[in-house]
């Protein structure tokens, strides 16, 4: 899976979707409210992620929200509003009430990036099911009933393992490569979160890649949204 989403294709995606939401909004006006579920998935470098979320995507037929197309909606100003402005007024309150909440509770620092990235999610999460990688989505929707919350983790040397065959690395150059996207990561949730390392308590379900096949993973995630009510049960 590509980690670079080219921004023509980026733009395309964002107007479908603030299009289709709009749509959506003015369908369901004088009905009750959709309930939306959403998987927030927090991952190490190299725990087979380019494998395992296209096959989640296509169990669950819901969109994935990544780093590329979450940090290209929120550096653009227009963008971020047309977002928002596919919500009612009453829920656009609620998401500056929500956004205050983890402020004053210490779950996200007040600084503009995460302020940005916290109101995209939660009006994505308002609009459509949904998969969020990273971008500690775990934390901001971490007291969202109707998600879940998965870690992708492996150990180092499977991951170094992995990381030399998908980019035909050597040993060495693989080994540095993913010391450096453990500790850029490490550092973003420090930077935005204050926190110093991940507890598993942060987390309802945790993989280990490394024995536990995309198959199952897949299954596990159907079957504990199944069980949690999400419209993926219907798949």
């Amino acid at each position: 899976m590509s980690n670079v989403i080219p921004e023509s294709i980026a733009e395309q995606i964002i107007a479908g979707k603030i299009k289709e939401w709009n749509d959506n909004r003015k369908r369901v006006k004088n009905s009750q409210a959709e309930v939306h579920h959403f998987i927030a998935i927090a991952r190490d470098f190299g725990c087979r992620e380019e494998e395992i979320i296209p096959r989640l995507e296509e169990t669950l037929g819901w969109r994935v929200y990544g780093k590329n197309l979450l940090n290209h909606i929120a550096e653009r100003e227009e963008l971020s509003r047309n977002f928002l402005e596919t919500l009612d007024e009453k829920k656009q309150t609620q998401i500056d009430d929500w956004v205050n909440h983890l402020i004053h509770s210490g779950s996200i620092l007040q600084k503009d990036y995460v302020l940005r990235i916290t109101r995209l999610m939660e009006t994505i999460v308002r609009n459509e099911n949904a998969i969020l990688l990273g971008r500690g989505a775990n934390f901001i929707l971490k007291e969202r009933k109707e998600g879940l919350r998965i870690k992708l983790t492996a150990p180092f040397e499977s991951r170094v393992e992995n990381i030399m065959e998908v980019r035909e690395l050597t040993l060495i150059a693989a080994q540095q490569l993913v010391r450096r996207m453990d500790i850029e990561r490490n550092e973003f949730i420090n930077a935005y979160f204050k926190v110093d390392s991940i507890a598993g308590s942060e987390f309802d379900i945790a993989f280990n890649t490394s024995i536990i096949n995309t198959d199952l993973i897949c299954e596990t995630v159907k079957f504990i949204l199944k069980e949690k009510g999400s419209p993926s049960s219907r798949k």
